[in-house]
């Protein structure tokens, strides 16, 4: 059969391969005979109509696209025109807001043929072979479907064996210059991907949907078959690589075979990855600096420790400041996130993140207004205190959108761009200086960055907004 697999129509900066739906196509070459594409409609910027002229000139038996709650209405949209020029072919949804609003999407939108939920890589050739020699889907892993007015469904799907799976075959996606960006800078040179060395959480943030699509299940790949995809990738010329995990430092033991083997295979790459701030020693980060690992993410998210408590994040910000400093010491480049707009948090608790930033001086920050996404704690909490209307499951919220007797919406606005201008107040001292010398001296990828962004006008805008930000809070 002839299949096409599409991340939705829209516009990003951040241009990461779609990891998922290259695997997916990888298990399927591995099992089957079909004639298998991938568009990555969402980092190539195509329009809806962009796409649908692709598919349309493809013309595929079987199209699958994946959705996030920030895409689902551009993914539905696209799906139902899909449906009326090309009404013989099977259309496949899939995802964490398909996961979680299947019954919904199948009940109100009747073009979609399929639903998987969970993880596909098993599902999907399966529902071919179905499909292909004409027999019911009901024994499919993670099937949604409707039949005869009746909603069909099997519990979403986990692979345990992650290591049985193939690499995702990333030729699959070269019509985009892949690369990380954040607020207009360029983070990565040189060739770039990304990688996925465990699924899943074992924690239960409240703000998070990744606990209920994992139902807190943490599965890791072996160090072993980790460092043999890096070293196939490293073999094909790629020189830098942000790693997807969510908890890719769970397990210390892990992190520090993966990087005795990267050191032992002479790999030489720069990584970015995130990890939490409760599991940061020094000598792990520094092991993980010498391997190549040049860039953690960590969510500190609040500097009060009941908005910790709030989200359940089970931290505290004295280790969030001692994290900050241990991967600063090993030397590698540290971007910190923060929320804002919980409903236990006030204004001087906000004020109290802020000098938070000020004092802990990262090398970058991002902050965020809270998210009410569906699959999340409080999303299951606004619907039980009666805040959520009929059709919100549809679309990505912000806190302010419901009442919540907590700050508004430009008040939240405005105390974002003084966490920014916080930031940049940072490194106008000696201290700062003193930091930026030393990142500059020990981290290739700090260097990179700087260097690589001298001329860039979309950063300088960038750090122009960030100075006029702090003069307007002065």
């Amino acid at each position: 059969m002839k299949i096409l697999l599409s991340t939705p129509p829209g516009e990003t900066t951040e241009l990461w391969p779609p990891l998922g739906l290259l695997y997916i196509a990888s298990n399927v070459r591995t099992q089957r005979d079909d004639d298998i594409k991938v568009i990555d409609a969402f980092c190539e910027n195509l329009s809806k109509d962009a796409l649908i002229d692709r598919i349309f000139r493809e013309k595929p038996d079987i199209f699958g696209m994946n959705c996030s709650t920030h895409t689902f209405l551009s993914s539905i949209e696209a799906l139902g025109d899909i449906r009326k020029i090309l009404p013989d072919t099977i259309l496949v949804l899939g995802g964490y807001h398909a996961t979680f609003a299947a019954e919904r999407i199948l009940r109100e939108y009747p073009f979609v043929d399929f639903i998987i939920k969970g993880e596909a890589e098993y599902a999907f050739p399966q529902l071919l072979q179905c499909i292909e020699s004409g027999t019911r889907a009901c024994d499919v892993e993670g099937i949604s479907f409707m039949e005869n007015g009746n909603h069909i469904s099997n519990p979403l799907t986990l692979i345990n064996d992650l290591d049985s799976l193939p690499f995702p075959d990333r030729e699959l996606a070269q019509r985009v210059e892949y690369g990380y960006f954040h607020r207009n800078i360029r983070l990565t040179f040189g060739k770039f991907t990304t990688i996925c060395t465990s699924r899943g959480c074992p924690y239960k943030c409240t703000y998070c949907s990744c606990t209920a699509f994992s139902q807190r299940k943490w599965r890791p790949r072996s160090a072993e078959n980790v460092v043999d995809e890096i070293e196939s990738i490293y073999s094909q010329g790629y020189e830098c690589c942000v790693v997807v995990d969510d908890n890719l430092t769970h397990k210390r033991k892990r992190i520090e075979k993966i990087c005795e083997l990267i050191r032992s295979r002479k790999i030489k790459m720069q990584f970015y990855c995130e990890g939490r701030v409760d599991n940061a020693s020094y000598s792990m980060l520094r092991n993980m600096k010498r391997a190549g690992f040049n860039v953690i993410y960590f969510g500190a998210e609040s500097a009060s420790q009941h908005v910790l408590d709030y989200y359940n994040k089970t931290i505290t910000p004295a280790q969030a400041k001692k994290s900050i400093e241990n991967a600063k010491r090993a030397g590698m480049v540290v971007v910190t996130s923060f929320i804002f707009g919980a409903p236990v948090e006030s204004r001087e608790d906000i004020l109290n993140t802020v000098n938070f930033i000020r004092e802990t001086r990262p090398h970058a920050i991002q902050i965020n207004i809270l998210d009410c996404l569906l699959g999340t704690p409080i999303w299951d909490d606004l619907l039980k205190d009666g805040a959520v209307r009929p059709d919100d499951w549809k679309t990505n919220h912000r806190i302010y959108e419901f009442n919540n007797n907590g700050l508004s919406r430009d008040e939240l606005q405005e105390l974002v761009q003084l966490g920014y201008a916080a930031y940049a107040d940072a490194w106008k001292n000696k201290d700062g200086l003193r930091d930026f010398i030393k990142i500059m001296t020990a981290n290739k990828s700090a260097r990179s960055i700087i260097f690589g962004n001298i001329v860039n006008p979309r950063a300088l805008r960038g750090i122009s907004g960030g100075v006029q930000a702090m003069r307007n809070s002065e």
